[in-house]
């Protein structure tokens, strides 16, 4: 997962810069926010592989949790590590991850390589929930058993349908066929034509759990294809 890009959102200026080099030292491509709402911005232009989230931030002692909320409601596959301030608290670690934080780490007490670690781990890992398995709000995706489940029905993916899931699950921005051919999802010389062919194939095989399914998770815009949570 080298290479990918990391959204750093951190109010405090010197830790910021030293997350932001370590991470490029590192072989990542490092993206920082000072707030929530430069955070926000920067998700809607960018793909972004996973976040590392500072809980305490100058808006207030809620804006982390309410940044995390919006995490996982508007990018739930994005995995999301997060770093508290010194004093805290049992109950706010159990609601980090009842929010959907991937990691919970107290600044300070943890060494920074650990830190980074669990990101790389992560990264390849994916979301939350299970290791290795993604939730969209009432549905899950496992993609080491290529399954998919909703409530008490279940379907099974081909190999490519996996492989277009975990992708789009991975990134918080919409992707476009040639984004989609250019990672290796297709044959290089694959047309736009074959890649939506193969997403309504999928969306199709979505159908199959609940009516209209696939067109409420695999979300289709100008800007590209992209995931939803089914409410």
């Amino acid at each position: 997962m080298l290479g990918s890009t990391v959204l750093i959102v951190e109010d405090e200026p010197a830790l910021r810069a030293q997350l932001r080099l370590d991470l490029t030292d590192l072989g990542y491509q490092a993206r920082v926010a000072a707030g929530p709402d430069e955070a926000r911005s920067l998700l809607s232009r960018e793909r972004v592989a996973g976040v590392l989230l500072d809980l305490v931030l100058d808006e207030g002692e809620e804006a982390g949790f309410e940044l995390l909320r919006w995490l996982r409601q508007h990018h739930p596959g994005l995995p999301v590590v997060v770093l508290s301030a010194a004093r805290v608290s049992a109950s706010a670690i159990r609601r980090a991850y009842e929010l959907g934080a991937s990691s919970y780490f107290v600044k300070g007490t943890a060494p920074m390589a650990h830190i980074y670690s669990d990101l790389a781990a992560r990264l390849v890992e994916g979301a939350t929930g299970r290791p290795g398995t993604y939730r969209f709000g009432r549905l899950d995706f496992d993609p080491t058993h290529r399954t998919v489940t909703l409530g008490e029905k279940q379907i099974r993916l081909t190999s490519q349908q996996t492989a277009l899931m975990v992708h789009l699950a991975q990134g918080s921005k919409a992707v476009s066929a040639g984004e989609l051919i250019a990672a290796g999802l297709f044959r290089p010389d694959a047309a736009r034509s074959t890649v939506h062919s193969a997403l309504l194939t999928l969306r199709r095989k979505l159908d199959e759990l609940e009516p209209d399914l696939g067109s409420r998770l695999l979300a289709s815009t100008p800007r590209g294809y992209s995931l939803r949570p089914i409410v």
